[in-house]
């Protein structure tokens, strides 16, 4: 979407000189319970064991922090910031050279602010930092047509070849990548594979071979491609249909066969082995009936064949293959105080393991340290929340209700520890609205049960990872059954007399935002106050903004047409709101347009309703600052505190 103009990609490398000369030993700053970011938003090993990489909370932003286990140093390499980039990732190219990608705000005359990613490249040591892929020179240039947009697209890390990657990149069209690879210390690419019209991602095996692609058809249905020298040839067996396209998750290490996450005729995703030669379902790996298993196959790294499956029921959770396994991972858990462990990294060897403990504990994370067998040992890298006290975490239970409808909606519930139900509750629905909850400890909900407040966390219909036909019974029903099964969730509160029917409030950032707006003017009765943090108030507006992205057509078709947008939106139903509103919406907010908020707010304000609308200058739709999370939540407590008093 053009060249991405601003100090931010052009000051870049000078920053992290600046960075890693200036690189110190960091002291973490104490903060209130779970107000402001999570210590850590990723963590990392490096495949020697020597080295941890830390996307650690660093003044206002998340910054890349790098510990020597030899020295036991720690340094910061990298500040996140609006100049130098917010950190989306980092992870180990290999064993001494870190990558991260980083995005950049820019104002759209069109669409408000637009996001745009980057990547650099720096040595655990803070040496040779770099950023990665060259701007295009249009005068020099002729074979590309403007910079990438996205630029962080990773396809293959090429573990035998630790000084290059495979990138996908859109340098022809904004939505049709070509295959690159790239040299993460030279920065020098060669094009591997040009882009094709109905490609919108490729897939390499362990030897950097592009075997595989997704992408759509001009009538956007989703296909699977084998990928030949010369031709795509779609999967178009039943078996590799859906409303997903199948996604490979990992192949055979001579490259014949693959994995893929795809429904193959259920109703649940599952992970499957395909032949791609002939193109058939060889086996199946793993399904639940109960949840889509969308990806995370771990392989053994010889063989290559499937050891475990990573997949998200009501927690994270690990299925091994290997007996063995199974029970080293089990006996590891058993060490930690907490009730549930998510493995995140290890060595090439599996004698370094780092793993993330909550359930009933402040959620911590800890190295296992196995490579001396004389002492092994299990230490703190640190916590989540500092501040937060074991004794006063509180856990999400999983609850199932039925909808007014007959459908069993599932759900979550917290409980404050010490006050006696009935209580003031929040109803707090996801944004997405395609995405889901699970029960692992939420922040948001721990700061509202610290303030007093019961929590119910609606997975309503159309949430994801339920299967398909539940995901398509959300299509077109915003404001209408999406809605009406979180209201059904608060009437089965009711029935069981754990929520006070004259203190709740629905509270949701952005789908989330918008079904808290939707009811201080359908359920004002029962919803005494609606907060929403940049959620939509204009359906109109955001399907009109739908139609400049890819995609668009199928975008489109999940929300409801014509008067039933009118009918549904809050802004043009304003007259009808009588339940307090507090509006909160970042400025350079690049998924929900800020101005769906100012005009909201403006709406309220000529029809004189009981409002207040926060603008926040620094932050996003991500909350990715410290001091915007403390204006958030400081201004919900005072708001609840109004609204939800007996």
């Amino acid at each position: 979407m053009g060249r991405l103009h601003g100090a931010g990609v052009n000051t870049l490398v000078k920053l992290l000189l600046v960075f890693v000369l200036s690189a110190f030993t960091f002291e973490s700053a104490a903060q209130p319970a779970t107000v402001g970011l999570p210590l850590f938003d990723d963590i990392d090993l490096s495949s020697d064991g020597q080295h941890l990489l830390m996307v650690r909370a660093e003044n206002d932003a998340y910054g890349l922090v790098v510990k020597n286990f030899a020295t036991n140093d720690e340094k910061v390499l990298f500040q996140g910031g609006p100049e130098t980039g917010l950190i989306n990732w980092c992870r180990w190219a290999n064993a001494t050279r870190i990558l991260c990608s980083l995005r950049f705000y820019t104002p759209s005359p069109r669409l408000g602010y637009v996001a745009s990613t980057r990547m650099f490249a720096v040595n655990a040591d803070g040496s040779d930092p770099m950023q990665l892929i060259r701007p295009v020179r249009h005068n020099i240039r002729s074979d590309v047509s403007w910079d990438a947009q996205v630029q962080d697209r990773v396809i293959s890390w090429l573990t035998n070849e630790p000084e290059h990657i495979l990138i996908q990149l859109n340098r022809d069209h904004p939505n049709r990548p070509s295959v690159y690879k790239l040299n993460i210390y030279d920065n020098r690419m060669t094009r591997e594979r040009r882009p094709r019209e109905s490609v919108r991602r490729w897939y390499a095996s362990h030897d950097g071979t592009i075997r595989l692609a997704v992408g759509y058809t001009h009538s956007e249905k989703p296909y699977l491609y084998r990928v030949t020298e010369r031709r795509l040839i779609p999967f178009k067996q039943p078996a590799f249909q859906g409303e997903f396209p199948p996604q490979p998750v990992g192949f055979t290490t001579d490259g014949t066969e693959a994995f893929v996450s795809m429904t193959n005729q259920n109703d649940t995703h599952g992970i499957y082995r395909i032949d791609l030669v002939e193109g058939q379902v060889v086996d199946e790996v793993f399904t639940d009936e109960a949840y889509d298993i969308f990806g995370g196959l771990i392989q053994h790294p010889t063989s290559g064949e499937p050891v475990g499956v990573r997949y998200t029921g009501h927690h994270a959770k690990i299925h091994w293959f290997d007996p063995t396994m199974a029970k080293a991972y089990a006996d590891l858990g058993s060490q930690l105080p907490g009730k549930h462990t998510r493995l995140l990294a290890s060595d090439k060897d599996n004698q370094r393991l780092l793993v993330y403990n909550y359930g009933g504990v402040s959620p911590t994370y800890y190295m296992y340290d196995r490579s001396n067998s004389d002492a092994v040992t299990l230490n703190v890298i640190g916590k989540d929340f500092p501040e937060l006290q074991d004794e006063d975490v509180v856990d999400l239970a999983p609850v199932r209700y039925k909808s007014r409808d007959g459908i069993e909606i599932p759900a979550y519930l917290a409980l404050p520890k010490h006050s006696p139900a009935p209580h003031p509750t929040i109803l707090l629905p996801h944004g997405g609205p395609y995405a889901r909850d699970s029960a692992e400890f939420d922040p948001w909900t721990q700061f509202f049960v610290d303030l007093g407040y019961a929590v119910l966390k609606p997975n309503y219909r159309g949430s994801v990872g339920y299967g398909e036909a539940y995901m398509q019974a959300g299509y077109k029903q915003w404001g209408l059954k999406m809605q009406e099964d979180l209201i059904d969730g608060l009437n089965w509160m009711l029935d069981n007399e754990l929520a006070d029917p004259d203190r709740v409030c629905m509270v949701g950032a952005s789908y989330g935002g918008y079904s808290a707006l939707v009811s201080a003017f359908k359920f004002h009765d029962q919803v005494k106050c609606a907060i929403s943090m940049a959620g939509i108030s204009d359906l109109q507006a955001m399907v009109q903004r739908i139609g400049f992205f890819d995609l668009k057509k199928r975008n489109r078709e999940r929300i409801q047409p014509g008067q039933q947008l009118v009918a549904n939106s809050p802004i043009k139903q304003a007259e009808a709101i009588e339940s307090p509103v507090l509006l909160l919406h970042a400025v350079q907010d690049t998924v929900v347009r800020v101005r769906q908020s100012r005009r909201m707010a403006e709406a309220l304000e000529r029809l004189g309703k009981s409002f207040r609308y926060v603008e926040q200058e620094r932050g996003d739709h991500f909350l990715s600052y410290t001091s915007q999370r403390e204006e958030l939540f400081n201004e919900m407590e005072s708001f609840l505190a109004e609204h939800l008093e007996p």
